[in-house]
């Protein structure tokens, strides 16, 4: 216990004195979690810009681009007299969408010939598209409903069986989970959970790195054990200030977490130190950390399923930590799984420490090796 803590002592100390170790450590955890969460302080997409080429100029038309103005997702910023003009507006993202109102519209409409109106947007921006597209389908839905239901009158002048002909099937469509349509709190924690998993490992490889072959076991449990601490309470205090300070809607308690946050914090320093003694080179190591964890969120099965993913992405999946982790977190924050469902990605988080004899078998070869 005496050698535990002189390694503890010895690597606050030496904290103090690294600055770039000081600042991954203590105030780059909070930092970049503070900057994420700005990032998608939004929560929801408003009012994105669109265009319209209104080559009608009727009541109807008009009343078209009243109903786009109207939506929170649309702003109507922009009117061309072509097409050309608002494509090239799309192409250098000036607005996202462009809706083009076809000539003759409103006569069309009286003779029932179900004129089209078409709307281009951009698909390279996946959530602005999905919201835009969404918008536009409301919209058209309620337009093509209200005109039926107007015509349908003439004829039937009772409102309740006009609506029933010209809506014969009504459907309803509920989010089972996240409810308000706030992306911020499915992408923000899956973000942490990449951001927390790159610091880790290079923190680990940063630490062993410094006089590793004078280094005695203790004082290297001793380095984990202070940075496993550290970074647990990071992740427990970000995940309070999101689930207890912002009130964001959560099906479990965030204390109840930490057994799984702890292992997923032990299984990324593993990682790190597995990455160290494969080349016992900072530089290379960070290369092979880099290359490993920078592209994980889009691993993570958030934005699209892990389950339709290449063999090889899930493969790549498998192997992250934070993978395992947001599964488990996943489960009990927005799920209400129970905990037997967070045993699982808990013990795939313990299964990690099969790299433990490695870790400790090259350590061993590189001592003998300048011996």
């Amino acid at each position: 216990m005496s050698g535990l803590a002189n390694a503890l002592k010895t690597e606050i100390n030496a904290l103090r004195q690294d600055r770039w170790l000081f600042a991954l450590v203590v105030w780059l955890p909070p930092g970049l979690s503070l900057f994420l969460l700005l990032i998608f302080s939004a929560g929801q997409p408003m009012d994105l810009p669109v265009g319209v080429v209104d080559l009608d100029q009727s009541s109807l038309s008009r009343k078209v681009v009243r109903y786009l103005q109207a939506s929170p997702a649309l702003n109507v910023t922009r009117h061309y007299s072509s097409i050309v003009e608002g494509k090239a507006d799309i192409s250098d993202a000036g607005i996202y969408a462009m809706v083009v109102i076809p000539p003759g519209l409103s006569r069309d409409v009286m003779r029932a010939e179900a004129p089209a109106i078409t709307a281009f947007y951009n698909a390279q921006y996946l959530l602005t598209g999905k919201a835009i597209r969404s918008a536009l389908l409301e919209i058209e839905t309620t337009l093509a409903i209200e005109l039926d239901v107007g015509r349908t009158l003439v004829n039937r002048p009772v409102i309740e069986a006009a609506f029933a002909t010209s809506l014969p099937l009504r459907s309803q469509m509920s989010a089972l989970y996240n409810l308000n349509m706030n992306y911020a709190t499915f992408l923000v924690p899956a973000l942490l959970a990449a951001l927390f998993q790159l610091l880790i490992i290079c923190v680990t490889i940063l630490s062993f790195g410094r006089k590793d072959l004078k280094t005695p076991a203790t004082q290297r449990a001793g380095r984990s054990f202070l940075y496993s601490c550290v970074f647990s309470v990071h992740i427990l205090l970000a995940l309070a200030f999101l689930y207890g300070g912002l009130d964001w809607p959560h099906q479990s308690s965030i204390a109840g977490l930490l057994p799984l946050i702890f292992l997923f914090v032990i299984a990324c320093q593993l990682l790190g130190a597995f990455f160290y003694v494969l080349a016992f080179d900072l530089v290379r190591s960070l290369s092979l950390a880099g290359a490993f964890a920078a592209p994980a969120f889009a691993f993570l099965g958030v934005t699209f399923p892990a389950s339709d993913m290449t063999v090889f992405a899930q493969f790549w999946r498998d192997l992250m930590p934070a993978a395992h982790y947001l599964d488990g977190f996943l489960n009990q924050v927005s799920y209400a799984a129970g905990p037997a469902h967070t045993l699982k990605p808990g013990l795939v988080l313990l299964a990690f420490s099969v790299l433990v004899p490695v870790i400790i078998y090259r350590f061993k070869d590189r001592q003998s090796s300048f011996q």
